[in-house]
């Protein structure tokens, strides 16, 4: 689920600055991962280094774009698993 979330938030970041024609040369992405089983939560962490020359602004919007990857919105809401056996 890490490394979806990883790419999915690198792939979104690439073509938004693509379409918009920014100088972003490069995402890295590090997803940390933890589970507290007693509290029954997991905390997800995700850093996001972007190179190239961007300006304060741009790195603002790509941090919004990083919040809207499909992925993200997914894990951020509620989730319901609908189960059957057939």
């Amino acid at each position: 689920m890490a490394s979806s979330l990883a790419a999915c938030t690198s792939a979104t970041l690439r073509m938004y600055a693509n379409h918009k024609e920014w100088d972003l040369t490069e995402v890295h992405v590090d997803i940390e991962l933890n589970r507290d089983d007693a509290e029954n939560i997991t905390t997800i962490n995700r850093n996001i280094k972007l190179t190239g020359s961007l300006s304060e602004e741009q790195r603002v919007r790509l941090l919004a774009v990083a919040n809207n990857c499909p992925l993200h919105k997914i894990l951020s809401n509620p989730i319901k698993i609908n189960t059957a056996i057939i």
